[in-house]
């Protein structure tokens, strides 16, 4: 899995290309976490990231998937976390296409920090 097609996918979901809005939706769980991670896992985690407390949340989800599967690299890691916020994203009052592009890009930089890349 690389960043790309990932990232691409869920700008299209969340706003496609044409001129008429489809609805959004986000990927399946079990599309962006390999099976060593887990759906289940996935699932969890997008109510935890809908707490207040991001940030150790996405600290502990990053140790979490790194234990359950260390050849993991950090576009996979970072895919499963954006794909586990999708949900939170799209229930956000002020969820458009342009503050949904800004939240991603705002939690991906989050998350690279964590990660060191």
């Amino acid at each position: 899995m690389t960043r790309f097609p990932i990232v691409t996918g869920l700008a299209l979901m969340l706003g496609g290309c044409g001129h008429t809005p489809s609805p959004a939706a986000c990927p399946d769980p079990g599309a962006v976490a390999p099976p060593s991670i887990g759906t289940a896992f996935v699932k969890d985690l997008t109510g935890r990231l809908a707490g207040p407390d991001r940030e150790n949340t996405i600290a502990e989800a990053v140790a979490e998937i790194h234990r359950r599967d260390p050849s993991l690299g950090s576009a996979t890691v970072t895919n499963i976390l954006i794909g586990a916020d999708c949900p939170n994203a799209l229930s956000r009052p002020d969820h458009d296409l342009e503050a949904d592009r800004a939240r991603i890009a705002g939690f991906r930089a989050q998350v690279d920090q964590l990660l060191g890349d």
